[in-house]
Parts: structure tokens; sequence; C-alpha cells
């Protein structure tokens, strides 16, 4: 979390800059008012959602001119490796893959590729996205999650990359290098990109 906080910290004061960085990053997002909320949930434990604890490291979210909610939920990853999870048990797997299924983004191999996997983490991450957009309120109409990490760290891009094969079609989910972000001019400011550069790439 302190890696994510001096990443996207300057964003959560300033509506403008956040809007400006999330028209940068990713410009086929939709307009709108954007808000930076850090360890964000729409509801935990909800099982409207996903009925457990995950959280967003970081999200923005969209307020368009529909009256409903856009929402990018982003993950960060510094020096971790993406290893194996347990199996969820029996009631929670349930929901999730009630989720998938009705998100109709999954190749139909989809349980054995990830469940139980090193692809699990970055599936229920992109679940909690999907199940805001499936929730029964309509409140939020766009939808996307994305996995950040470090251009150095080969394990997660590498889960990243089998992760998006066993999607039929990818617009809710994403996986981007830090320096993708840091490099992209008149979003962050000198000082930040030079600071973060030297703490946590040595470059």
């Amino acid at each position: 979390m302190p890696l994510c906080f001096n990443l996207f910290g300057e964003l959560h004061a300033d509506g403008d800059l956040a809007a400006r960085a999330l028209r940068a990053w990713w410009p086929d997002a939709p307009t709108g008012q954007v808000k930076v909320r850090f360890e964000h949930s729409p509801g935990r434990r909800d099982p409207l959602f996903l009925g457990n604890k995950s959280a967003f490291d970081v999200a923005f979210e969209i307020e368009k001119a529909d009256g409903t909610l856009g929402i990018i939920g982003v993950e960060t990853k510094y020096h971790e490796h993406a290893k194996p999870e347990a199996v969820p048990k029996a009631k929670a797997l349930a929901r999730y893959e009630e989720v998938t299924e009705g998100s109709r983004l999954f190749k139909s191999e989809w349980r054995a590729a990830i469940v139980g996997t090193e692809l699990q983490q970055i599936w229920l991450d992109h679940l909690l996205v999907l199940s805001m957009l499936q929730h029964p309120s309509k409140r939020w109409s766009w939808g996307r999650f994305v996995l950040v990490h470090p251009s150095e760290n080969p394990s997660f891009a590498r889960a990243a990359e089998r992760y998006r094969e066993v999607l039929t079609d990818a617009p809710t989910f994403e996986a981007r290098a830090i320096e993708s972000l840091i490099d992209v001019e008149g979003v962050l400011a000198e000082g930040v990109v030079r600071a973060f550069r030297e703490r946590y790439l040595g470059t």
C-alpha cells in the first residue's frame, strides 16, 4: 500500500488532476467528475457483490452524465510473486462462479485454468468489478480492473498474460507496467516521479 499511496496519492485531493490522469492513462474511459478512493470496496461481505472482504488498492470512480458510475479498480504489485492459492470454500466459490458465468467473458475451460492457481487472486479482483456491473441497482454501467506492476516483475507479467488468455474479450481487464503510468508527461509532478523512481524502481 505505501507504493500505491505514493503513486496515486496526489490525485486524491485534486479532482481536476485525477480526471486529467484518468484521461491520459485510460482515454477510452467515460468522462465525468472523478473521485479517487483508497482501499475501496463497494460493500465488504455484501453477498450482492462477492460476499468477501475484497477491496481495490485504489479506485477511480467516475460520475457519468447519465447518473450512473464508471469504476476503474486498481491492484498494485511490487516485488510479490504470483503464487497458487487455496480453492475457495464451496459457498464462496458458488458466488464467484455465478459472477464469472454472468459476465460471459470467460472461455469454457476457465475453472481449470484459474481456481486454485496463481491466477486466482487476479480473478477475484476482476470479479469485484464484474459484480459491480451486475449489481441489481444498475448503479455501475462501465468498469475495468487494472493490475499494475513494475516492468521488472516477470511473475505478474506472465500471470496477467495467462489470465488474459482465459478471457473471450478483455474490455474489463488490463495489466499495466508502473512505468507506463509515471512516464506520461503532464500527469504526475516531476518531483513525485523522480522520488518514486528512486525509491521503487532504482532509476
